[in-house]
């Protein structure tokens, strides 16, 4: 048997245990990795190596921080605001979040930073209105991974477009170009109507009570304490803003979070104690192994041999939405299994090869690929912040597979049809 079969195998394996909850998905996970590691498809240094990476460096800072200002009395400020505003309505309190995530995320870089940002503050805000957090965790993960990066040009990529010009002459087109706002023409509108769909109907797919015991990213016990001195009660706003700052002007995610969750610490706005509590280990080990696996599947073959097999079908196909729609499906699939970002950089060579092979416009197919990166919640291979949503809002996978189908359905035919309108194919 080969690693590839191996590793396919153990990812069904996976799949199996996450959906029928008999082991906690943090133990279903580290067994995940183990699998992988006695039966070589991953080494063991490249493996363990994962407990290190800046994702999670950035991960594990930025529970802290939040943690700093979850101590603070912000929180208790802003509900009582919002309270007042909206009188209490859950739509219009999710709306609110739904676009303060939509905003920060056209400039924080990381969607991983992003979510561990605004989480906290939607936690906190569900126990002070008493609102259940499995209603709106997952819309705020919609949020940060589907609608970032929507306006590029005002973004961390706003230079991205001459990297995919790069891409294009280096596999063989000439004939067109990308321009600052290709990509935005179509992703900016399918990132509108997501936000929309997250905020009025994807509640309408989430459990009234969480599936599973949640994994709050701040310490339920500080809110029992005495309130902070005005001194280290400015302290924790003012780390948690230059953060976010920093985050802004591309100091490196795991950077600006480790300095900044030091600082939280030496300050005194958190007890040792208090910072180490907020970790969330849980989360951190679900991670891990998903990763692993992740690489595994890539490392054995079994992701791009996936993509092939399905971009082979494309051959003979003269209609460009059904082009633009199939390599989102092939994006879709591969990234569901295959952690993101490294979904769009095994498919984009192959995406322009089998367009130049065909004789077609290239850039329509190439955005697909990545609208498609940004479209899959429904496992947690996808991206770091599924996992930590599933452990915040307390999801099965049957949950955020129920969940997150339709927002998947909606990108792909929206995405095609402004693709097909906007990039026409020649033929």
């Amino acid at each position: 048997m080969t690693n590839m079969t191996i590793c396919l195998l153990i990812f069904a394996l996976m799949i199996v245990l996450f959906f029928t909850r008999k082991i906690p998905m943090s133990m279903t996970s580290m067994i995940v990795m183990v699998l992988l590691i006695v039966t070589g498809c991953i080494d063991a240094k490249s493996a363990l190596a994962t407990f290190g990476s800046t994702t999670v460096i950035t991960m594990v800072s930025m529970y802290i921080v939040a943690a700093g200002l979850s101590r603070t009395q912000m929180i208790s400020h802003i509900t009582k605001l919002l309270y007042k505003v909206t009188g209490g309505s859950f739509t219009v309190i999710l709306a609110a979040f739904v676009g303060i995530t939509v905003l920060l995320g056209q400039f924080i870089p990381s969607i991983v930073a992003l979510f561990v940002v605004v989480s906290p503050l939607v936690l906190k805000m569900c126990d002070e209105m008493n609102i259940s957090p499995s209603k709106m965790i997952f819309p705020i993960a919609i949020a940060s991974v589907s609608c970032s990066f929507i306006i590029e040009p005002i973004g961390p990529y706003a230079a991205w477009y001459v990297t995919d010009n790069g891409y294009l002459e280096s596999y063989g087109w000439t004939a067109t170009q990308f321009n600052m706002w290709t990509e935005t023409s179509v992703i900016f509108p399918v990132g509108v109507v997501t936000a929309l769909l997250a905020i009025f109907v994807v509640p309408k797919f989430l459990p009234d009570t969480p599936d599973l015991p949640t994994k709050s990213i701040e310490s339920r016990q500080m809110a029992q304490k005495e309130p902070l001195g005005p001194v280290r009660e400015f302290l924790g706003y003012g780390i948690f803003i230059a953060v976010i700052i920093a985050l802004m002007l591309g100091v490196a995610s795991w950077q600006a979070t480790i300095i900044g969750a030091i600082a939280v610490v030496v300050t005194g706005v958190l007890t040792e104690k208090e910072a180490i509590d907020s970790m969330n280990m849980d989360t951190i080990m679900l991670y891990v192994g998903v990763v692993v696996l992740g690489n595994a599947l890539s490392t054995t073959g079994a992701a791009e041999m996936l993509g092939d097999w399905l971009a082979s079908w494309l051959m003979g196909i003269n209609n460009a939405f059904i082009i633009n729609l199939a390599f989102y499906c092939v994006g879709f699939i591969m990234t569901s299994v295959l952690y993101n970002r490294a979904v769009t950089t095994v498919l984009t060579p192959l995406t322009i090869m089998t367009c130049v092979s065909m004789g077609v416009d290239p850039r329509g197919p190439i955005i697909m690929c990545a609208l498609a990166s940004m479209s899959s919640l429904i496992t947690p291979m996808a991206t770091a912040v599924v996992p930590l949503a599933m452990g915040a809002g307390g999801y099965s996978q049957k949950t955020i597979l129920k969940a997150g189908w339709l927002t998947a359905v909606v990108r792909g035919l929206l995405g095609a049809a402004v693709c097909s309108l906007l990039l026409p194919m020649a033929f």
